[in-house]
């Protein structure tokens, strides 16, 4: 072997193992970087040069870098990430909601109590003029804890119909920057390169897709191709299709893709599947359940003082004033009247009788038609709110605990660990020291063999 192959073979290795350390020092460089998939340094044998029956080896080469990363784990941190964030949607929602029929003084139930209460005290002195502003007034005070949890869903959903508008203008951001990377990765790619530094860039940006809605992904030539859960469309090549939205004849803002077709009810996942979930159909489910309750309640008691005579012996009137429809009862609920004598008491027109009383009290107890007492109506949208409120907290902990899992096997397969990292360090400077110290010894070689030419000359 000649001294200029011996030297181009120690260059290979000062090469080779110079880039070697590049690459370890941005690998430790990066360890704590989110998404980070630590370069993996390739060497290669250089092809080695055949002469007569000897095949005389040609040292090194650094044939490139490759990022370490499993599509498998990635895959299923995407789908716990849609999973987890559609669960703390509704969670945050639904701990919202849990308060307002959370039991209190000023709750529905508490309120409903109170007026038959009110009403037992009256049965033992009917022409008690503060016993009769008390039914009034507890009356009163039932209508304005409907008024109110009605109000407070209605906030609630009209918060949730922003964060819709909000989250489709995060998805078309990202959208877009998932697009323009796609090219330059496929460049990088046809090159022979691993664009790793570009690829993780690239699923960081679809795992922040993934926090909004339930994406499919399918890896081509051109780049990443991103679907909704349903196939809408959303990255194709270096092109992204924007979702768009519209307000619909309810006031809701509704979804559409970028042909224009209505998509709201086909999200599922990430936070505006949950966002929409609750605003289209669980707050909606309460709000009837209310209105049906305020609306049932309130013709039963009014039923009830049709039967009977106020104070002055007239035919008793409404107690409540509800709308002409169930929807809105609950928001639309009120007492009719401020005149205490207005109270039907009486059973037979007198004033002193109190008969009619028992019809007012039977409410309390009474099937209503939608097949339960007052008082277990409420109850049961109490538990409903509480029930919800569990699913989704307990939905949120295992999703968070299986990506704290996930998370921790994709850091040891493609995560950067220091020591590993700190001993490669060591191993490739020892291989360029001992690299550069051939290039020195064959340097000297080659001085002394010019010196014996020139000494012979002499």
């Amino acid at each position: 072997m000649s001294l200029n192959t011996s030297l181009s073979i120690a260059v290979q290795s000062l090469l080779a193992n110079n880039g070697a350390l590049q690459a370890t020092n941005n690998n430790i460089a990066n360890a704590n970087t989110p998404g980070y998939s630590r370069q993996a340094i390739i060497f290669q044998t250089a092809t080695p040069t055949d002469t007569g029956t000897v095949s005389l080896g040609n040292g090194v080469v650094l044939q490139g870098f490759q990022s370490v990363r499993s599509e498998l784990l990635q895959m299923q941190i995407q789908q716990q990430t849609q999973d987890q964030a559609g669960a703390n949607a509704q969670l945050s929602s639904l701990q919202q909601i849990q308060p307002v029929f959370t039991t209190s003084t000023q709750d529905i139930g508490t309120q409903m109590s109170a007026l038959f209460s009110s009403l037992s005290t009256l049965s033992t002195d009917p022409t008690n003029s503060s016993a009769r502003q008390a039914v009034l007034t507890a009356g009163q005070n039932l209508a304005t804890a409907f008024n109110s949890v009605a109000g407070s869903l209605t906030t609630i959903q009209n918060g949730l119909n922003t964060q819709v508008t909000q989250d489709v203008g995060e998805i078309n951001q990202l959208t877009q920057q998932i697009a323009a990377l796609n090219p330059e990765i496929a460049k990088l790619k046809a090159e022979g390169q691993d664009g790793g530094t570009l690829r993780d860039q690239q699923e960081q940006l679809v795992l922040s897709l993934s926090k909004l809605t339930t994406i499919t992904i399918t890896h081509t030539e051109n780049g990443d191709t991103l679907t909704t859960g349903n196939g809408t469309p959303l990255v194709l090549g270096t092109k992204s299709l924007p979702l768009q939205t519209t307000i619909g004849s309810n006031g809701m803002t509704h979804v559409l893709d970028y042909h224009g077709g209505d998509i709201t009810n086909t999200l599922t996942g990430g936070d505006l599947g949950g966002t929409v979930q609750m605003r289209d159909t669980t707050i909606p489910n309460l709000l009837n359940q209310l209105d049906t309750l305020a609306s049932q309640f309130g013709n039963a008691f009014n039923a009830a003082q049709s039967q009977g005579f106020d104070q002055n012996g007239a035919a008793g009137q409404n107690f409540f004033t509800l709308p002409s429809t169930v929807a809105g009862a609950a928001a639309g609920i009120s007492v009719a009247t401020t005149n205490p004598a207005a109270v039907a008491a009486s059973s037979d027109g007198s004033a002193g009788s109190n008969g009619n009383l028992a019809n007012f009290t039977a409410v309390q107890n009474s099937l209503l038609p939608a097949g339960s007492t007052p008082a277990d109506a409420y109850a049961s949208l109490v538990f409903q709110v509480g029930n919800l409120t569990a699913q989704a907290n307990a939905e949120s902990s295992a999703t968070t605990a299986s990506l704290v899992q996930l998370n921790d096997q994709r850091n040891s397969a493609s995560g950067v660990s220091i020591d590993e990292e700190s001993a490669n360090l060591i191993r490739y400077q020892q291989s360029y020291e001992a690299a550069a110290r051939i290039v020195s010894v064959i340097n000297t070689l080659f001085g002394v063999t010019m010196s014996m030419g020139t000494n012979a000359a002499s």
